[in-house]
């Protein structure tokens, strides 16, 4: 695969997913503590389709449980980052929601609201906003910074 067919595969999934495929895998990876094939098992999917995705030699991940789950752990990951949780005790979470099989509902329901927010808007116009609202609707705050962009870094 040439380096252009690479990088519109990137661009393809950044368009789907808020961000490449390989920022998303990697923070979740390094954050949470596991290999890239534990990582691809948590997900439901071979080790050598993750690498294929983000190494941007695929584009998306056909399975929608397998983008929940990708969901959860980026949210966890997330969580992790900013002190909520430690990395073992999200770690211990998404292992808990994939074998319950709870992860989809909520996940889908992110995955479409970071999908709908990046595509209407600019992270820092997301963050004005939030700074207005965090007085008198806090929840909505949060919910503009998580899914708005600033949640990804």
């Amino acid at each position: 695969m040439t380096s252009p067919e690479i990088e519109a595969n990137t661009r393809a999934q950044a368009e789907l997913y808020g961000e490449p495929l390989g920022i998303i895998v990697r923070r979740c990876v390094q954050t949470l503590g596991v290999t890239q094939a534990r990582m691809a098992s948590l997900l439901g999917i071979s080790a050598p389709m993750l690498s294929q995705l983000v190494n941007g030699h695929r584009v998306k991940i056909g399975n929608p449980a397998a983008v929940a789950r990708l969901q959860a752990a980026y949210d966890i990951a997330g969580r992790v980052t900013r002190g909520e949780t430690t990395s073992e005790e999200g770690l211990a979470e998404l292992e808990r929601e994939v074998a319950g099989g709870v992860v989809t509902h909520r996940s889908t329901e992110a995955v479409v609201l970071r999908t709908v927010l990046s595509a209407a808007g600019d992270p820092d116009e997301y963050e004005a906003a939030a700074v207005l609202l965090d007085a008198d609707h806090p929840l909505i705050a949060q919910v503009l910074r998580q899914y708005g962009g600033h949640g990804r870094g």
